[in-house]
């Protein structure tokens, strides 16, 4: 080889070592690109999910707000009344505060709701009470204080063994909740919801 085409080859080396390292160049800033895009594409779609959601739990909020309200003023009463027992210590201490002295009759006996996890059953009591006009009144109204949540089967009224005495015939139904089935029940929905939500996104 000559001089001259020593410095072709060379120069052709050269200028072909420049091609491909612009040619790398070239794919590497394509490929930051790209990734930068789908970065960027990804932040506004979480961007927007998160949006969406607070949107959706603002809408959720203010839809059930009456719910949460109603639930709020009688979750004590449910509270409270998660037994037999606990309606038949109520009653009891609702005669003898209102001074029923003469309950003809009392029975007491659970209902039960298989279909129902909250409310798995129900006591039902069926009284026969007679005392006083006033006192008979007073006592039907202290109980539907005490027991909020108890349903009136029958309320039936007559006149008792004096003109100043009533006798009243009645029955109700109290429902006994299980807070702890509706809390178990929410935190399978929730990891139910968790679990669900990966899997929408893919």
């Amino acid at each position: 080889m000559n001089p001259k085409q020593i410095a072709c080859f060379i120069l052709l080396a050269f200028v072909g070592v420049l091609t491909y390292t612009a040619q790398m160049i070239h794919k590497t800033v394509a490929t930051t690109r790209a990734e930068a895009e789908d970065a960027e594409t990804a932040a506004v779609t979480a961007e927007n999910e998160r949006s969406t959601a607070e949107i959706e739990t603002a809408v959720f909020k203010e839809q059930t707000e009456e719910v949460r309200r109603f639930l709020r003023a009688w979750l004590p009463s449910i509270e409270h009344m998660q037994t037999q027992q606990e309606a038949e210590q109520t009653i009891e201490l609702s005669l003898r505060e209102r001074g029923i002295n003469l309950v003809r009759s009392r029975k007491t006996e659970p209902k039960s709701s298989s279909g129902n996890k909250i409310i798995p059953k129900s006591i039902i009591t069926t009284m026969t009470i007679e005392e006083e006009y006033a006192k008979v009144l007073n006592w039907l109204g202290d109980i539907e204080r005490r027991l909020p949540t108890a349903r009136m089967r029958v309320v039936q009224i007559t006149g008792g063994s004096t003109s100043s005495q009533l006798k009243m015939d009645v029955s109700f139904e109290t429902p006994i909740f299980d807070l702890a089935a509706a809390d178990a029940d929410k935190k399978k929905a929730a990891a139910a919801a968790a679990a669900a939500k990966p899997a929408k996104k893919s």
